[in-house]
């Protein structure tokens, strides 16, 4: 949430910060309600002062036998009074949260200003896009024809915008998982095994509710199955106080996602591109306020190096203002090249939420003005399904075998390549195949006779 201080104190600012995300609030307005709330809740602690100074005059005019009745009946109706303050407060304040509820963070001082995808600013580009001397196939035709992916028993299974990897291909989905793991907890990260399903209050914290209720699933018993491990991760601390030697906290967690894609209907659908469940590796940040900066650039150099170790050409861009996530300051999105789409897709979104998540959760660390809300920031390192299109489409040979990056080799039980198996040879049967199976006897030439030697 933004800060009410903020928009107490600088409105403007906070009025051009959400123009230039395409958000046109009322800052005015709720500036307005937020000074009447203010003084409704000044009138009703001017009311508990004025009932303490008559408690003790009333007190003092007993013991000395005076006449205390008029001081006692304005007594009376203040508790009344106080009520009435508080519930039109409370009301107000409803009114106040809804609105602030829906508020997105403000875009950080070095964010393009645009209003969407076509204003992002390419900051890095890195690795050669593969040529081919045959016409490459897609990642669907390429999973079809070597029996690794099965879309049309996915579809059986669940519906449209599901998976099922089968044989090498669920082999390859499982080694960048652990290959991925594996490169965050050698550098110190910490590694968490979180809940998929969460509560009303942890989707609040990372900012997913309300807005974004129907992108979400949802049980019968209230609770939502996670968009992103970002979720659970960043709520670990929420209503927390945390010790500033402690920071920063850096997790990493394996998760299937789960996205409803409410309005996303007409984009690509083909293959896996789209999906309503997807595989992902999370890593979110949670540091003092003077270091999220610096942690948002190592987050994004750790995303561009798995895919430099992969071997997948890709693009790093920073987000414009109209561009960025609800809860986010400043957005990197890093997109690997799948050859046979011709296209950079996005295969990790790192993000410097600043304390916008933290107000949300009431996460704070001690300091020695007092205690601050920590900085949070969360990133893919990697999403699967987009970066297994490309190495899939980008991987591939004329025979339509896909190679396996080096550094995924020793993940893949030492296989190097992904091939269509050959169809075992059939048995004959009957007395030929008796007769297959017996062993040739071996001609044995005969050895002549040694000639007797006449004296």
């Amino acid at each position: 949430m933004l800060d009410i201080d903020l928009i107490r104190k600088n409105p403007e600012v906070v009025k051009k910060g959400l123009q230039s995300r395409g958000y046109n609030a009322d800052i005015d307005g709720l500036a307005g309600k937020d000074s009447e709330w203010k003084s409704l809740k000044e009138q009703a602690d001017a009311l508990r002062h004025r009932r303490n100074v008559l408690s003790a005059e009333i007190k003092e005019l007993i013991v000395k036998k005076a006449d205390a009745a008029q001081k006692i009946a304005e007594v009376r109706i203040i508790p009344e009074q106080i009520k009435s303050l508080e519930v039109q407060a409370d009301a107000l304040k409803g009114q106040i949260d809804a609105i602030t509820k829906t508020l997105p963070n403000l875009p950080d001082a070095s964010v393009p200003k645009g209003a969407g995808s076509e204003d992002n600013k390419v900051v890095k580009q890195q690795g050669k896009i593969p040529k081919f001397r045959f016409k490459p196939k897609d990642h669907s035709e390429l999973g079809k024809g070597l029996d690794i992916l099965d879309l049309e028993r996915s579809a059986k299974l669940a519906g449209s915008g599901f998976y099922v990897f089968k044989g090498l291909g669920a082999t390859l989905e499982r080694a960048l998982i652990n290959f991925m793991l594996d490169f965050h907890t050698r550098d110190g990260w910490t590694e968490i095994f979180p809940p998929e399903l969460v509560n009303e209050k942890t989707m609040f914290g990372t900012g997913q509710l309300p807005k974004f209720e129907n992108d979400l699933f949802k049980t019968r018993e209230g609770l939502y199955l996670i968009p992103t491990a970002e979720v659970p991760l960043t709520n670990l601390h929420a209503a927390e106080v945390l010790n500033p030697k402690e920071l920063p906290k850096r997790y990493c967690a394996y998760t299937p996602c789960f996205r409803t894609e409410a309005g996303k209907h007409g984009e690509a659908t083909r293959g896996i591109f789209r999906l309503h469940q997807f595989d992902k590796v999370e890593m979110v940040v949670i540091c003092k306020q003077e270091d999220s900066q610096k942690e948002l650039e190592a987050m994004r150099a750790r995303a561009e190096k798995l895919l430099e170790l992969l071997e997948v050409p890709y693009r790093t861009l920073l987000l414009c203002t109209g561009d960025m996530g609800f809860a986010s300051a400043k957005t990197y999105d890093i997109e690997c090249y799948a050859s046979a789409m011709g296209r950079y897709l996005e295969t990790s979104s790192c993000s410097d939420c600043k304390d916008f998540q933290a107000r949300r959760m009431n996460t704070k660390y001690f300091t020695p003005e007092g205690a601050k809300f920590v900085h949070t920031l969360n990133g893919s390192g990697l999403a699967l399904p987009r970066l297994m299109i490309a190495l899939l489409e980008n991987n591939q040979q004329a025979d339509g075998s896909i190679k396996i990056p080096k550094v995924l080799v020793p993940y893949m039980r030492g296989i190097k390549e992904i091939r269509k198996a050959l169809p075992k040879p059939e048995k004959a049967k009957g007395k030929k195949a008796r007769q297959a199976a017996k062993p040739k006897a071996r001609k044995q030439k005969k050895k002549a006779k040694p000639k007797k030697k006449h004296n």
